[in-house]
């Protein structure tokens, strides 16, 4: 980090040296000044680190920290699709025999005859 040097106005002085007073140092101010700037530097690391440009970065990322699941959404849509085929198929057969059970039970009656 740049520091810069400055010269500060006769007020600021005399503040400063009410603080040196009261028992607060320079050392002391200027160490937490230090570990401030230190801590503002870390987080905006963290930020740089977390964030995601784009949409497309976000979810590519995601991604890739999915890629260790065996079950993906792929993978799911074939399971739901076989499961709702099945099911239609089981849904026909059961209504086939139900209409010719119906049927069997009660006979037309033909008259021509």
């Amino acid at each position: 980090m740049k520091r810069y040097n400055h010269t500060c106005p006769p007020e600021a002085t005399a503040l400063i040296g009410e603080m040196t007073n009261n028992g607060e140092s320079l050392e002391d101010m200027s160490e937490s000044v230090d570990e401030l700037r230190e801590k503002l530097a870390n987080m905006k690391r963290l930020m740089e680190e977390r964030k995601g440009t784009t949409l497309g970065e976000i979810s590519d990322r995601k991604r890739r920290k999915q890629n260790a699941e065996v079950i993906d959404g792929n993978f799911l849509s074939w399971i739901f699709g076989t499961v709702l085929v099945v099911i239609l198929s089981v849904s026909v057969y059961a209504f086939y025999n139900l209409y010719f059970a119906v049927l069997k039970k009660f006979p037309s009656k033909h008259t021509e005859l």
